[in-house]
């Protein structure tokens, strides 16, 4: 298990060559993945811009816009499938997305939207020996933002994901499981072949009700104990990338190295502690 460095943390306006050196120069094990990148250059490419600065290779996203009309998706998935191809090839098991935990679609319907949309993308992934990981969304303000609520816990997602592929799984979030009221010791319950993807945050200390998707912190800056979140993905038996995805105007306002820097240094004692 390595912690890789994600756009929304530091360097989300670089090129990708760039932001790699980047998460090297600030001290990150791995980075996250631009697979757009991967497909215009090539696996061969791809893997050794990340092995030139010793980076291990993190998250990435499906390109494919299966949100919207069907039109929509099918204009990108001939994109997303160069994608997967690339991905596969070097056995870049981590893509995952997040799924909005409210909609204007009553419960049942968004299920049935949902299924039938990612089933695609799965089976995409799965015809390249990858997996798919979805990411449950808690805040309230998410969940109350349409007006259905719909998944926000890992037990719902596994469950949807059941339905979609049996290469489907989950992106967990620490930020979403505190956010659900759950313990971060909870995931160590979750099979490790069922986890493809983490994300690690902080968040400040508010009531469950306030908190909000867009307000994160560096780990050990806010009331998670993320020692525990560390301890419980190492119970799993999960040895994969772990993406320091941190929403916060104070660090984004940084220099994108100095950013990088203070987000790794916070991090890696939070980790360190797990030990």
């Amino acid at each position: 298990m390595y912690v890789c460095l994600n756009r929304a943390t530091a360097g989300g306006q670089l090129a990708y060559p760039e932001f790699v050196k980047l998460s090297a120069d600030a001290g990150f094990p791995g980075c996250d993945v631009d697979m757009g990148w991967g497909a215009l250059n090539g696996a061969n490419a791809l893997r050794d811009l990340l092995s030139r600065h010793n980076q291990k290779p993190g998250g990435w996203g499906p390109s494919v816009n299966w949100r919207e009309d069907t039109s929509k998706m099918t204009e990108t998935l001939g994109e997303f499938e160069k994608q997967a191809k690339v991905a596969g090839d070097l056995q870049y098991d981590s893509c995952a997305t997040w799924i909005m935990p409210s909609s204007l679609r009553g419960f049942s319907e968004n299920w049935k939207f949902h299924v039938e949309r990612l089933r695609v993308v799965a089976k995409v992934l799965k015809d390249n020996g990858l997996r798919f990981g979805l990411e449950f969304v808690a805040p309230v303000h998410l969940r109350k933002h349409f007006p259905h609520e719909f998944i926000f816990t890992p037990g719902q997602m596994l469950e949807m994901g059941a339905e979609i592929g049996d290469n489907v799984g989950l992106l967990i979030d620490a930020f979403h499981v505190h956010a659900a009221g759950l313990s971060q010791d909870s995931i160590a319950e979750i099979p490790k072949e069922k986890i493809v993807l983490c994300h690690v945050n902080d968040c400040p200390k508010v009531p469950t009700h306030a908190i909000k998707d867009s307000e994160r912190l560096i780990p050990g800056e806010g009331c998670i104990d993320l020692a525990e979140f560390f301890r419980a993905l190492k119970k799993t038996g999960y040895a994969g990338p772990v993406s320091l995805e941190i929403f916060n105007a104070d660090l984004k306002a940084m220099p994108p190295l100095e950013a990088a820097k203070k987000a790794w240094a916070g991090t890696k004692r939070a980790f360190d502690a797990s030990a």
